[in-house]
């Protein structure tokens, strides 16, 4: 797995071919939307070190998290792996099988290249254990067309949002872009309607402080329901979500930055067919906010004393890696001598320096690991069917199953 050699009938070519292979390093990952990007900076790695980084993808997340969960308790882990942050990240880290970063973090930040604040957000137990594979604000992509068309701007409050959500549906565009689409996607508008309404109680849901069918979740789930009795929101069934967007399918898509890159692949241009803005609070009292999601890659500890392994890293988190992953796949790293990736991420890096967004941490990471996949199942069954009967129902189950692991740690 860790390195590979092709067959070639000339033994010239098999001695200088098995040279090269020993420097090629595997990455296993989950997100296959990415193995083209992955792959040029591998051909970047390659051409600038002699070292490449070798992309394997892996199945679905569920299956991939299995996967690596069970070759860290038989000690058998790939060299390099990406992951998440949270709770999983923490039980890997507890396994004894992840390595230490921080020697290349002291390099990271030295370079002058990383801020030493960023080493914070994959520590655990103030050692470092991952390096970003992306760091991305989860913001409301839009339609500038459609925009256009309903005669709207980027909306700056809850009322305003509200507002263009019936001036879209008016000229006959559907607001809000959402589905289910792989499983995971159910948990996005619920934690964002739950940041805007009442953050501290969205801090609560993690720790098992605030419980599920509180108050403040009902209220989150009505808003929920209100606006998809309005029609405010697409289809939830579709398999395209991205594809469906680029298509003109909803005006407003609520992502990652990270999709930046994947929506441009599907024939939208970045600052032309669309744009982006931090969606706005509910109560204006509250701080211009966006979740930050900074998924890691790991290195096993069999991986650190592969030397290859390091250096393929050391290539990543420099300018020109960087700048070959953003180009590639939209995405940036934290590497403030990088260019900015697209010109989306480029103003809504300007809109949180100029409105002093602070970063909160995604649902999907912060509640414990072994509630994410019942959790969300549940949030998929309401956007199926979103009603306030069907949400008093949701709420009551994942309440039980929350309440229940809480009380049993």
């Amino acid at each position: 797995m860790k390195h590979f050699i092709r067959t070639f009938t000339s033994a010239a070519a098999l001695s200088a071919l098995a040279t090269v292979a020993m420097a090629d390093v595997e990455l296993l990952h989950d997100k296959g939307f990415w193995s083209e990007a992955l792959e040029a900076v591998g051909d970047a790695s390659e051409t600038s070190t002699g070292n490449r980084l070798v992309q394997t993808p892996y199945a679905t997340p569920e299956q991939y998290k299995a996967f690596v969960q069970t070759s860290a308790a038989s000690g058998e882990m790939p060299d390099l792996f990406t992951w998440w942050t949270g709770g999983v990240y923490e039980e890997l880290i507890a396994s004894g099988q992840v390595a230490s970063m921080d020697p290349l973090w002291e390099k990271m930040i030295a370079s002058g290249n990383f801020d030493a604040s960023l080493r914070d957000f994959y520590s655990v137990d103030g050692v470092a254990y991952g390096i970003p594979l992306h760091l991305s604000r989860w913001i409301a992509l839009y339609n500038t067309d459609h925009f256009e068309t309903a005669g709207i701007t980027e909306p700056t409050t809850w009322e305003e949002l509200n507002a263009a959500a019936e001036a879209l549906k008016a000229a006959g565009i559907t607001p809000f872009h959402a589905t289910t689409q792989d499983g995971w996607r159910g948990f996005i508008w619920f934690q964002e309607i739950m940041i805007r309404t009442n953050p501290e109680a969205y801090a609560g849901l993690h720790d098992g402080s605030v419980a599920y069918d509180s108050d403040a979740v009902r209220n989150a789930f009505q808003i929920w329901s209100d606006w998809y009795a309005k029609g405010y929101f697409t289809d939830p069934r579709s398999n395209d979500e991205v594809g469906d967007f680029a298509k003109g399918e909803g005006a407003i898509y609520l992502i990652g930055d990270w999709a930046v890159g994947i929506v441009e692949g599907a024939g939208m241009t970045a600052g032309e067919d669309f744009s982006a803005f931090i969606m706005p609070n509910a109560d204006p009292s509250l701080p211009s906010s966006s979740i930050l999601e900074g998924s890691p890659i790991v290195m096993s500890v069999s991986g650190s004393e592969n030397p290859d392994a390091m250096a393929a890293l050391e290539f990543f988190t420099s300018v020109e890696g960087a700048n070959a992953w953003a180009a590639a796949s939209g995405n940036a790293i934290g590497n403030a001598n990088a260019a900015a990736p697209n010109a989306v991420v480029e103003k809504i890096n300007a809109d949180v320096a100029a409105n002093g967004t602070i970063a909160i941490g995604r649902w999907w990471e912060s509640v414990p690991a072994e509630l994410q996949g019942e959790i969300v199942a549940e949030f998929n069954r309401f956007m199926l069917d979103p009603t306030m009967e069907t949400a008093e129902d949701v709420m009551a189950t994942v309440q039980a199953l929350n309440a229940d692991y809480w009380a049993n740690l």
